[in-house]
């Protein structure tokens, strides 16, 4: 199970919550393999840039006599701490944007994570509410027979003439 922390923009949520954003708290196997890229991704330049210069610093290093390995090492550790770290200081970086923490939800996955967060939300902040119109459905009535009351058309083509 995965942790997810629930941020909202700083000026509060949008009518549909498009601006919510859920961080999966867990390793980034990107931020691993390619750190200075996850960090451009993600919009945090600084990171961004000083990780070049690290791994800049780590292929000038692996190719003095003697320190290759050394190099080497250096370049997977600035991989790793950005794999194990990177998602954290994402958060640390929005929140002193400016965003707000609001919920940490468990879940397997994110979509499950947006529906616990979104099915807790009061009535007044639902996403979509007033817009979405509950269809109002006519029973027709007929004289017996297989599927006379099926108001959501179950099959393609059914046996009441619609489709």
């Amino acid at each position: 199970m995965t942790s997810y922390l629930v941020l909202e923009a700083p000026g509060g949520p949008d009518r549909d919550h498009r601006t919510t954003r859920f961080i999966a708290d867990r390793f980034s196997w990107l931020a691993l393999f390619f750190p200075w890229l996850w960090f451009a991704i993600h919009r945090m330049w600084w990171m961004a840039a000083s990780i070049v210069i690290l791994q800049v610093a780590a292929g000038q290093v692996s190719r003095l006599d003697g320190f290759g390995i050394t190099g080497l090492l250096f370049a997977a550790a600035v991989g790793l701490i950005a794999g194990f770290e990177g998602r954290n200081l994402l958060q640390r970086h929005l929140i002193a944007k400016g965003w707000t923490l609001k919920d940490v939800i468990v879940s397997h996955d994110r979509s499950t994570a947006e529906e616990i967060y979104f099915s807790n939300l009061p009535e007044d902040e639902h996403p979509l509410q007033g817009s979405v119109s509950k269809p109002e459905w006519k029973v027709r009535e007929a004289a017996g027979g297989f599927m006379t009351n099926d108001p959501a058309g179950s099959f393609q083509f059914d046996l009441n003439g619609r489709r």
